[in-house]
């Protein structure tokens, strides 16, 4: 019974985890098409802008990465530890809407400037 319920713990902090990641995805997806974010005028530090720039499509790709392992995981998980499966795979679920939110996030304006005659992650002047 302890090692059920260690897996099931392991299960949990994983799947904690992988949404916390995917939150700070989420946000640094909205960031990244907020035009105050990249100006002055936004009051953002300017390391914010600079990590961000740096760090977000690493980050994405890693949580795509790891979403795809929790994913794959979970679906051989469901034939020994059926409750942990179940865990991972609902977790997996939650955050494979929050991937598919952060990538229309950051397509929209992309894809909105493309229609427009307008260059790649141009954000209209305030």
């Amino acid at each position: 019974m302890k090692s059920s319920q260690s897996e099931v713990f392991n299960a949990l902090l994983l799947a904690l985890s992988l949404t916390l990641f995917g939150l700070l995805v989420l946000i640094g997806a909205a960031l990244k098409e907020t035009p105050m974010f990249w100006r002055n005028a936004g009051e953002y530090p300017e390391e914010l802008r600079a990590l961000l720039l740096v760090v977000f499509y690493p980050g994405y790709f890693i949580y795509f990465l790891w979403l795809m392992f929790v994913t794959f995981t979970a679906w051989r998980l469901m034939r020994s530890f059926k409750q942990v499966g179940i865990l991972l795979l609902l977790a997996s679920g939650v955050n494979w809407l929050l991937l598919a939110v952060s990538t229309t996030i950051v397509i929209w304006n992309n894809v909105e400037n493309l229609l427009q005659g307008l260059p790649l992650h141009y954000h209209a002047s305030l």
